[in-house]
């Protein structure tokens, strides 16, 4: 075991094993909103029932929960199990354009986050941007999540149970956190998922892609871009493709160019959806997200 001390306190360290991670890119390319990064480097957010911080040094990941114990946690969310140099040679032997995105976002690797979170959060992301999305459920936790720890003084709360979220009254949410309309579909979705059995949305990662998106599009209020980006960031469906406006865009520009359609209609999703899976295969999330990053980049250029 090595240690590395932040602030006083040791944290414990985890062995990479010559697997990338680069956690500016994992934890800031938009598929979790709870992170935040300090000035001496640590990123630290709220997964699960735990207050988590995370720095990579070399080829160790160094880190520390409150409470303590969350080792296995941290594995599991980091998805550190995955071979992504096995990933990123097999796109890269069919793309050059996503060889240099490999390169240029080396240590970028998907998430495996709390499905039932996952699905709420990404509810709270239609037509919104990525730090609004983040400050409303810092909100939304603050107001009806359970207290996870206080840090010098500080109070973080985990997100909100969909019960929780259920039992509030029709339109309270609209005015909770800047979210608006979203407010209203945030707890109706969240009724329904308390509707269902019992580890219904943990389940979804037994079962095919197919059944999986198809269930959860089946839940009202929800559409195939937040299903498919619970697929991908939540139950390991890496052959997803969530499609927003960057994603169809960039499709157009680099192998649909008869895509003219402005808006993403059905057809237009799964035709996009399809370009993806013929390139890519069951990799087409992975690709999707490196394709996406450069975009969202060049958005903010």
């Amino acid at each position: 075991m090595f240690y590395f001390v932040r602030r006083g306190r040791c944290l414990d360290s985890i062995d990479l094993k010559g697997q990338p991670l680069d956690l500016d890119l994992t934890l800031g390319c938009g598929q979790a909103f709870r992170w935040r990064k300090r000035e001496d480097g640590v990123w630290y957010g709220v997964v699960r029932d735990r207050l988590i911080e995370l720095q990579v040094e070399g080829n160790l990941v160094y880190w520390r929960t409150y409470p303590d114990g969350g080792r296995e946690l941290i594995v599991d969310y980091l998805r550190l199990t995955d071979d992504v140099n096995a990933a990123n040679r097999w796109l890269s032997e069919r793309d050059p354009h996503i060889a240099q995105l490999v390169e240029r976002f080396h240590g970028m690797r998907l998430l495996r986050q709390d499905p039932t979170e996952a699905l709420l959060s990404f509810v709270c992301s239609a037509a919104n941007s990525i730090p609004r999305i983040s400050a409303a459920i810092e909100v939304l936790a603050s107001l009806y999540g359970e207290l996870v720890c206080e840090k010098r003084g500080v109070c973080y709360y985990a997100f909100p149970k969909p019960e929780r979220l259920a039992a509030l009254e029709p339109g309270v949410l609209n005015v909770q956190g800047s979210l608006g309309f979203r407010g209203e579909n945030l707890r109706m979705v969240a009724q329904q998922i308390v509707d269902q059995s019992e580890g219904w949305l943990l389940g979804l990662r037994n079962v095919p892609y197919a059944c999986a998106h198809a269930e959860l599009v089946a839940v009202r209020g929800v559409g195939p871009k937040i299903a498919d980006c619970v697929c991908l960031f939540s139950l390991d469906k890496d052959e997803a493709v969530p499609v927003d406006t960057h994603v169809r865009q960039l499709a157009h520009r680099l192998f649909l160019p008869d895509l003219k359609a402005k808006s993403i209609t059905n057809a237009v999703y799964r035709r996009v959806v399809d370009a993806f899976r013929e390139r890519y295969g069951e990799l087409a999330g992975w690709a999707q997200q490196y394709l996406f990053y450069e975009d969202l980049l060049r958005s903010r250029a």
